[in-house]
């Protein structure tokens, strides 16, 4: 049996426990051991490496620390930015073998500590790209954390090179979330009459129409794409995700009612070929009693229990919705990405466990970046369809070279080849061949 990986540190922290398992239970696999014990470290035979400020044995791996992993609370911190090796990199230290402390820089970015520190939020209270440190200093783009992570390998197999380090297996994730299941069917006589009412003050005799030959059975809803993303998927051995918004009612809720059986014939049809997860409503965000009401709407259709869960319009509010989630047993969230930007909003395209900077402690909830949306590259970039699979194609790249999750988000309307959606069926496929 190959002998583990020992690292020596002046005092086990829940951050130094939480970031080394970031990196050798996440990232990539390699069987270690954290230790304080200076004697056993100095005789310990096997691979090993020195995490503090001072070395112990020359002939010995030595990375210096600083201090954030050792601290607690949520402090401003000194971020200054420069490069090596082609990468952007910050806590720069002047001793060891690498001239930055790659762990308190991994934990900053993964544990979105910036966030908690945010002066302001744009108008659905969710933290702008544009105040990030990886937007600023253009990196959002880039899993930084998982290509200092090769960086890391690279150095300990050099050293001792019988060290076992199991990759990990790029997949891709596809996700659809159901903001709005059927443009017309499935809503009440009131909201439908008012519907009408809307298109006939607007003059749009082309909605009064559609919505007419939709609702007595002679054309297909637009929204209703959902055989074409089933062949699409099924084509190529897919398993997607689908999000259902259940929500009461509301000004950014506007899903068709969950009490009625076309909502629940829906969510019986796809969960035939795919996993169903909970789509949070917007005035849901951090309520446990609400968001589980709406779980349970859902959960009256499956077969199994809901444990997946992207926040409507990727509204987080850290580390509340994690501690909501949590009190729910939901164990897969997938709403950590800007709205307004594609890439990667922790720096990472590996899947993690939430720690919560408050109370300085892991949470059961595994995290999993979200790398593009359609509406992000449509409606906030406002660029063309061909600009958007350049987008992609990059980002799966990426991905891929670093065995992560390429994660996309995609809504059933986006896909109905109507008005600005246009040619969007197109970007879809062509992701879809790109990922596998």
């Amino acid at each position: 049996m190959e002998a583990a990986l020992l690292i020596f540190v002046p005092k086990i922290t829940p951050r130094i426990s939480y970031t080394f398992s970031l990196f050798f239970n996440s990232i990539f696999y390699a069987d270690y051991k954290i230790t304080e014990n200076e004697n056993e470290y100095k005789a310990y035979e096997g691979p090993k490496f020195n995490y503090s400020t001072r070395p112990i044995e020359d002939e010995n791996l030595f990375f210096y620390s600083s201090s954030l992993l050792s601290e607690t609370g949520i402090n401003n911190q000194s971020i200054l930015v420069s490069e090596w090796n082609g990468l952007k990199i910050f806590y720069q230290v002047n001793k060891g073998v690498l001239p930055l402390d790659l762990f308190a820089a991994s934990f900053y970015l993964v544990s979105r500590y910036e966030e908690y520190l945010a002066v302001s939020l744009d108008k659905h209270k969710r933290f702008r790209a544009n105040d990030s440190l990886a937007f600023k200093n253009q990196f959002l783009n880039l899993p930084l954390v998982n290509l200092w992570a090769l960086e890391l390998k690279k150095i300990l197999l050099e050293k001792y090179p019988k060290l076992s380090i199991k990759e990990n297996t790029y997949a891709a994730i596809h996700t659809v979330d159901i903001d709005i299941a059927y443009a017309h069917l499935g809503r009440t006589w009131k909201i439908t009459l008012g519907s009408y009412l809307r298109a006939f003050l607007r003059f749009d005799f082309k909605e009064i129409a559609d919505k007419t030959f939709t609702l007595i059975g002679s054309r297909k809803d637009k929204y209703d794409t959902y055989d074409y993303q089933e062949s699409t998927f099924k084509k190529y051995s897919l398993k997607p995700i689908y999000f259902f918004l259940a929500g009461n009612r509301g000004k950014y809720d506007k899903n068709v009612s969950p009490e009625t059986k076309r909502f629940h014939e829906l969510i019986k049809k796809l969960e035939s070929f795919a996993d169903i997860g909970i789509h949070p409503s917007y005035k849901s965000n951090s309520v446990p009693e609400i968001v589980e009401q709406e779980i349970k709407r859902i959960e009256n259709s499956l077969s199994t229990r809901i444990t997946k869960s992207r926040q409507h319009f990727l509204k987080i509010s850290l580390p509340e919705t994690y501690r909501c989630l949590t009190k729910l047993n939901i164990r897969d969230d997938y709403s950590l990405a800007y709205a307004s930007y594609p890439g990667f909003r922790a720096s990472i395209c590996t899947p993690f466990l939430f720690y919560d900077l408050q109370k300085e402690e892991t949470l059961p909830v595994k995290v999993h970046p979200s790398i593009v949306m359609d509406g992000t590259l449509n409606d906030y970039m406002n660029i063309s369809t061909s600009e958007s699979v350049f987008i992609i194609k990059d980002l799966i790249k990426k991905v891929k070279q670093c065995n992560g999750e390429f994660i996309s988000i995609l809504h059933n309307d986006n896909l109905s080849e109507l008005g600005r959606w246009k040619g969007w069926r197109e970007v879809f496929e062509v992701m879809i061949k790109e990922s596998i």
